[in-house]
């Protein structure tokens, strides 16, 4: 392996990292950073501070596993105790304000996927991890029963808040039989999303989300008749890329190969179409464009990101190639992935969500799935822009940038998995070492 390169501050990245997790290792001066106004979102008249406790997000889950990979790198540096340390913390939370969710990356299955990590293989946490799947087996049906109940959300069945993220963790423990049985429960309801449902004089996809769901009031009014999400981390990419992990895993349910071919064609219907010809996709589809059968060519706003845009669903269309032995499919998910590298859109911020590390850590990926030596180059350019955006005026190195209705693109600093430091330097150690710990399940990338 090549050395380290040096960076800002004069130390090599793996050595950088070090620095800023024992930055990290004090909560108490954690909290005075984190919690600052200055990092506070504005909703209206109203500011919120984006830090939880026991989220993956944006709490203490993210640390744990940032301390969890570096223990499995370096063992005999006590990062282990570090991470035990805040994993006391977040138990000691949970045992005053509760579980409110079995979502990945506000709730229960992100809190356990954190503690696998730290769990050294299974070694360690197994009472809590367990209390954890006690949880899940009692509020995941719940959660489908919700689902199937109403009209459609993107957090009923996406990777953020809804059961494709709780698929991601239950899959990791799919040859217990009691998981097994939950997580056949959740790819059936992924599958039945591909069912065609009656809008108006239409038949359209089962994920179609309706005006009334929208997240914004200014989406409810852009998309008076709903829409159909392409996002990754919100849309259905999420379940596509499910329902092929789940195959892949043995988790074979009826009609399953029906719905990846029902969801991966779609996405590829739906994709739009830059100057050079290339191919990218963007947040939304309206029911205008799904009336004449394919997405228009005025695009308001594109982003290259692991969240919406063209990286992440590149990542469902290459394992739908890979389940229907499409190669054509898994061509074109590469070679749109490439072109998005030379032109990136409306990417700032050193991070993973709509960021730099997420970039990078589906770029090594797909180096990894297609063998391919010309993305090493791309990998690299990321890695030092990443790096440049290291700044020791913040106490944990990397900030976050995020444009504010009010203040523009301001830096605040986060340590959340998202779009916080912990997500950027497990990024990096990555591309550096490699991987030791199961983090990638978040973002079904493993």
């Amino acid at each position: 392996m090549e050395a380290s390169a040096i960076t800002a501050t004069g130390l090599p990245i793996v050595d950088r990292i070090k620095q800023i997790a024992l930055n990290m290792q004090d909560y108490d001066r954690l909290l005075d950073v984190v919690t600052h106004p200055h990092n506070d979102l504005q909703l209206g008249n109203e500011r919120i501070s984006p830090w939880s406790v026991s989220s993956l997000s944006h709490g203490i889950p993210g640390i744990c596993m940032l301390y969890a990979e570096l223990h499995a790198h370096f063992p005999d540096e006590g990062w282990d105790q570090r991470g035990h340390h805040y994993l006391s913390i977040l138990v000691q939370h949970i045992a005053s304000e509760g579980i409110h969710s079995s979502s990945l990356f506000s709730g229960a299955a992100g809190i356990g996927l954190a503690t696998v990590c730290l769990s050294q293989n299974g070694q360690l946490y197994g009472k809590f991890i367990q209390r954890i799947h006690d949880y899940l087996l009692v509020h995941v049906p719940i959660m489908l029963n919700h689902a199937r109940a109403g009209t459609v959300r993107s957090g009923d069945y996406d990777v953020i808040e809804g059961l494709s993220g709780v698929a991601a963790y239950l899959l990791l423990f799919q040859q217990e039989p009691q998981i097994r049985s939950l997580l056949e429960q959740v790819v059936d309801y992924l599958i039945e999303l591909a069912q065609p449902i009656q809008v108006g004089d239409l038949a359209v996809p089962g994920w179609h989300i309706p005006a009334a769901n929208q997240f914004s009031e200014s989406e409810k009014q852009q998309y008076p008749e709903g829409n159909f999400n392409l996002g990754l981390s919100h849309g259905i990419p999420g379940p596509l890329l499910v329902l092929c992990k789940a195959w892949q895993q043995g988790i074979r349910r009826p009609n399953q190969l029906e719905a990846i071919q029902e969801m991966a064609a779609f996405v590829i219907q739906f994709a739009s179409q830059d100057e050079q010809g290339h191919l990218f996709w963007k947040g939304c589809i309206g029911m205008d464009e799904f009336r004449q059968g394919q997405a228009h060519e005025q695009t308001e706003f594109r982003r290259d990101a692991w969240c919406y845009g063209s990286p992440g669903v590149c990542v469902a269309l290459w394992h739908a190639g890979e389940i229907l032995a499409r190669d054509d499919w898994k061509q074109l998910a590469l070679d749109t992935f490439q072109h998005t590298l030379e032109d990136i859109h409306h990417i700032y911020s050193p991070t993973f969500c709509h960021g730099f590390a997420g970039l990078a850590q589906i770029a090594s990926q797909f180096q990894l799935w297609s063998g391919s030596p010309s993305l090493q180059t791309q990998i690299d350019r990321l890695k030092a822009t990443i790096m440049e955006q290291d700044d020791p005026q913040y106490a944990f190195g990397f900030s976050n940038l995020e444009h504010f209705e009010q203040r523009g693109m301001t830096s605040v600093q986060y340590t959340g998995l998202l779009d916080g430091t912990t997500g950027t330097a497990l990024t990096l150690l990555h591309l550096e070492l490699g991987q030791r710990t199961p983090w990638q399940q978040a973002f079904m990338l493993a």
